[in-house]
């Protein structure tokens, strides 16, 4: 199961983008970001609106993983962001998937089950 998690700021986004980087906690989560993409944990990731809102996929990982990773990244830790996470059952990638419906399931009286 893949999960797409979504970052939204605490209170101010200004006000919390001048702390972060005052602090180190913006660097920190490049840096966090960049290990977890190493290691394979994160698929994809990046801002929207604006900068609004972060998006994180995560690859085949268990939801308590996602959760105990998404704590461990620096903004949330630091209580500059908050999260949700979506468990996501990926079917179709990059023109990858079942794009046909299946054959019906036909039952011994040849009623469909």
């Amino acid at each position: 199961m893949w999960h797409l998690t979504t970052h939204r700021w605490v209170g101010s986004q200004a006000t919390a983008v001048a702390a972060a980087i005052k602090d180190g906690t913006l660097a920190a989560h490049l840096t966090w970001m960049r290990e977890q993409q190493l290691a394979g944990k994160v698929l994809m990731a990046g801002p929207a609106n604006r900068f609004e809102l972060g998006i994180i996929v995560f690859g085949h990982l268990s939801e308590e993983a996602v959760h105990e990773l998404c704590r461990s990244e620096p903004l949330i830790a630091a209580g500059y962001r908050n999260y949700d996470s979506i468990a996501w059952d990926v079917h179709h990638v990059l023109g990858i998937g079942q794009f046909e419906l299946p054959a019906p399931v036909v039952g011994p009286t040849g009623a469909d089950r």
